[in-house]
């Protein structure tokens, strides 16, 4: 077959290896000039570094068994890091069951509801359960209502905005169990990856094998309309035509229609309501010694412009960058005004919280700083999720679609998406096979 894709993030990239692999003619569009999607690199400090902060955890079967396939897997350094929680009350060590006993902002009572809840988490067997119920309700009626002021709340409208009070149980109750599965079996540490060179390292490589396979990858390609013909599917491409048996679109679902106007309206329209938050994420170089023990620090403060704070030489030895680096992550709603500020004021905003959090930080310490944006960052998970996930099969023939809001109940991670990336292609040759 002669097949199109669309997006050469972790999920187009996986599915169009596994079809060259499989012997089909693969052809890769990116309007990007660089491959990678959201794990697209940068330099910092002589050396490369994902735009937005990655790591993988032990239970990332999908991706470690890629990185076994690409002869990668000695560079994937393994590492138990120390993480930590803000909130007014001050910075707590957040990492260990003995850290939450030791956490004073929550009673007692509070605290041992908590965990309870957290263990809890891993006896569910129907996740469908807890699409019915936000993740308010579930954490008031399982911790209290003094967990979710105190912790989850504050999180959650971090995270989500407005929206944070209709996020689906599930949403948090897969963060809960992914958590709990990636620590040791005495459950004190949590054992975090991370591939020697970047996780660019690893979409090189395969990018690498699509082109020896005889794939090409087109990136600066800016697809501009996708027409159902009689027999397969044509793109218009930078304003030429190319024809293809089949195409996949691995992008952000809104994107979709405006490239496909043949769709039916009420296939359009849904793809269109599945909301997103955008995401801000900004990398600094520091000089001087690390800020603090702790890799993660997540933020429970509704006075502060991001949400986590993760020291990336917690997990990675700071000589690769010659210096202290730095991610500060904050999601918002596409249309509030600090998403589409300048660079300069988006980076104030985010120094000022900086020095109530970090003790040993003043401003002068940053060498270097890279702002990336995001628009399609992160699914809102509202109640009845799955029974508004798009099939991969579109309603036209010979087009899918494969994205981040179709690997639920899971959430975003490389793993998912390669995972969603091998099972696009199986789908798409298998439906050749059928004759559909």
């Amino acid at each position: 077959m002669n097949i199109g894709i669309i997006g050469a993030g972790v999920t187009g990239l996986t599915a169009a290896y596994r079809l060259a692999r499989a012997g089909e003619k693969v052809t890769v569009f990116d309007r990007s000039p660089e491959a990678g999607g959201m794990v697209r690199t940068f330099q910092m400090g002589g050396t490369r570094l994902e735009s937005f902060y990655h790591h993988c955890f032990n239970s990332d079967t999908d991706l470690v068994s890629l990185v076994e396939e690409m002869n990668l897997g000695a560079r994937l350094r393994w590492k138990a890091p120390i993480n930590a929680l803000w909130v007014p009350q001050g910075l707590y060590r957040f990492t260990t069951p003995g850290d939450l006993l030791r956490f004073r902002p929550l009673s007692l009572a509070g605290r041992v509801r908590f965990g309870l809840q957290v263990l809890g988490a891993k006896r569910v067997k129907d996740w469908k359960t807890l699409e019915g119920i936000t993740a308010r309700d579930w954490v008031c009626a399982g911790a209290g209502r003094d967990v979710w002021e105190t912790l989850w709340g504050p999180l959650m409208r971090s995270k989500f905005g407005d929206s944070a009070e209709d996020v689906a149980a599930v949403w948090l109750w897969n963060k809960l169990v992914l958590r709990g599965g990636s620590r040791s079996k005495d459950l004190k540490n949590e054992e975090l990856g991370y591939l020697e060179g970047s996780f660019g390292v690893l979409w090189d490589e395969v990018a690498r094998r699509i082109r020896t396979l005889g794939g090409r990858i087109c990136l600066g390609e800016r697809v501009d309309r996708i027409v159902p013909r009689e027999e397969g599917v044509e793109l218009s491409v930078s304003g030429s035509l190319q024809s293809f048996d089949q195409v996949l679109f691995a992008a952000a679902p809104a994107l979709l229609p405006p490239l496909a106007p043949d769709l039916p309206g009420d296939y359009a329209a849904s793809l269109g309501e599945l909301p997103y938050q955008a995401n801000l994420c900004l990398c600094l170089k520091l000089e001087g010694p690390p800020l603090s023990p702790f890799y993660w620090i997540s933020v429970a403060r509704e006075d502060c412009p991001f949400v986590a704070a993760i020291e990336h030489t917690r997990l990675v030895d700071p000589a690769a960058y010659g210096g202290t680096v730095l991610y500060l992550s904050r999601y918002l709603d596409a249309t509030d005004p600090l998403f589409s500020a300048d660079d300069e004021t988006v980076v104030a905003r985010f120094l000022e919280s900086l020095t109530d959090l970090y003790p040993l930080f003043y401003p002068d310490l940053v060498t270097e700083s890279h702002l990336s944006r995001e628009r399609y960052a992160q699914p809102v998970v509202g109640l009845g999720y799955s029974g508004r996930i798009p099939d991969l099969r579109t309603p036209l023939k010979g087009l899918y679609l494969a994205s981040m809001s179709q690997i639920y109940p899971e959430d975003r991670g490389q793993s998912y998406a390669v995972r969603l990336g091998r099972e696009a292609a199986e789908e798409m040759r298998r439906d050749v096979r059928r004759g559909l």
